[in-house]
């Protein structure tokens, strides 16, 4: 599968960074014209300090310059995660929309693992949707969700032949993500294609460097990485042409290797 990470750099106002990712996807396609699908970071457009009023109705304007998109240059897109409020919740949801490159929406994944001040705003996700691109499956885990080996490994038990993820890490915590990301992939041999945002937003520094992470064919013994980093610290995107085949072979030796935790008896030896 074609991929692309795109990573721009988050703006003060919300046209500027509308015009800057239609820039961006721009130039992926003059370089990479074959990419199947593109995904944007967990925030892309400016954060007023007072929550709630970055919330959006459901289905607003950010999931219309993304549909739209997609429909313009003929590709999949993910739209990151959007702030809405829906009709039926009692808190906005953390949401990303996948449109396919007709700009019809295909469906959406809501955050399941709130982060921090999330849980006091948010209404988490409780599904796990397992999307279909051509003859691959891939889910979508945004940021916090993938922090937890729980999310991923269900999304590679149930058909899923890579993961994307979209995600907000600040400039303290890229270490951490690095190790979690590898360790996902690992675990599961499943590819993850991570997103980042890039810039400035309140008082805190995102450096982007998204992150495509699979394998590198013929190495079963161990498994071997491949990584692809986007740019640090500077707008850009990641592309690959990743090979879903091999890391299936992968997989299905490790998920036949995985004891169920309940045939496990623990005892505490004072």
């Amino acid at each position: 599968m074609k991929v692309a990470c795109i990573q721009p750099e988050l703006l003060r106002e919300r046209e500027k960074c509308y015009s800057e990712i239609e820039r961006l996807i721009k130039n992926l396609l003059k370089t990479h014209d074959q990419c199947e699908i593109a995904c944007l970071p967990e925030r892309w457009v400016p954060v007023l300090e007072d929550i709630p009023q970055n919330f959006q109705k459901e289905r607003g304007d950010d999931y219309l310059f993304v549909k739209e998109l997609s429909k313009k240059y003929g590709i999949n897109l993910l739209s990151g995660a959007i702030w809405e409020k829906r009709n039926h919740s009692k808190k906005p949801i953390i949401t990303c929309y996948f449109f396919n490159d007709k700009g019809k929406e295909i469906g959406r994944q809501d955050k399941i693992h709130l982060y921090s001040y999330e849980r006091q705003h948010f209404e988490r996700g409780r599904e796990l949707n397992i999307f279909r691109l051509n003859n691959y499956h891939f889910s979508i885990l945004i940021c916090f969700d993938m922090a937890f080996y729980e999310t991923p490994r269900l999304a590679a038990e149930n058909g899923a032949d890579l993961l994307f993820s979209p995600t907000q890490i600040r400039e303290d915590g890229m270490e951490n993500w690095k190790i979690y990301l590898q360790a996902r992939v690992l675990e599961s041999r499943i590819p993850v294609a991570a997103c980042n945002t890039m810039g400035s937003m309140l008082e805190r520094k995102f450096p982007g460097n998204s992150k495509i992470i699979s394998f590198i064919k013929g190495y079963i013994t161990p498994s071997k990485l491949k990584v692809i980093e986007g740019p640090l610290n500077s707008s850009g995107f990641v592309y690959d042409d990743i090979d879903l085949k091999f890391p299936r072979k992968l997989r299905k030796i490790r998920l036949k290797e995985k004891i169920d935790k309940n045939t496990i008896s623990v005892r505490k030896i004072a």
